[in-house]
């Protein structure tokens, strides 16, 4: 499994992202979120998830963790395949998505081009349980730079063997106890200091 790609930005489109590894050009395709976050050149690095069929192979690319947990989260609803998923995550936030679900707000996601209201309640009766369990309450006042933070804490717990769930609250609770949020190494450091 490729975790992840970095390498330079040949081009991009809302859909699509060639990035350049030692002469290999990567096609990815990318939701519009992601999109927006990847610089006209330079160097980029892109979350991937790899889909196989009998007919294709393509890969997907995303900026943040989020996105590509979103993604695979989608791709477990009966009926969406991967290009569903893509433009699902097109149309919305993940913060959208994700508030639209737990509030049962079917007609948030109707708004999304592609998604119908059967889709729509498809993805809010299989995923309300799972979403509710992953989302823990963060902060007040918390900006993009230090969700990021977060998010890059949780991983490095999940990473040292913690499930995604006890990972998650144990950085919240270190982000609540500390004044701000802005070293990695501090929000492990207090995270692996929660108790269960």
């Amino acid at each position: 499994m490729i975790d992840y790609i970095r390498g330079r930005v040949f081009s991009k489109s809302p859909t699509r992202l060639i990035l350049e590894v030692a002469g290999i050009g990567y096609l990815l395709h990318i939701p519009l979120s992601t999109f927006e976050k990847i610089p006209n050149q330079g160097e980029f690095t892109v979350l991937t998830q790899l889909f196989i069929r009998e007919d294709q192979l393509k890969m997907f690319g995303f900026a943040t963790v989020e996105e590509r947990d979103m993604f695979q989260l989608l791709l477990s609803v009966n009926g969406i395949g991967p290009n569903m998923a893509i433009t699902i995550l097109s149309g919305s936030t993940v913060a959208d998505i994700k508030h639209a679900v737990i509030n049962e707000d079917a007609k948030a996601l109707e708004k999304i081009k592609g998604v119908g209201k059967k889709t729509a309640e498809r993805i809010i009766l299989e995923l309300k349980g799972i979403i509710k369990e992953i989302t823990t309450p963060l902060p007040m006042g918390i900006d993009s730079q230090q969700r990021a933070i977060i998010s890059d804490a949780v991983m490095a717990l999940i990473s040292l063997g913690y499930g995604r769930s006890l990972a998650e609250k144990a950085v919240s609770e270190a982000a609540k106890k500390s004044q701000t949020v802005n070293n990695i190494e501090i929000l492990v450091r207090e995270a692996l200091n929660y108790k269960v």
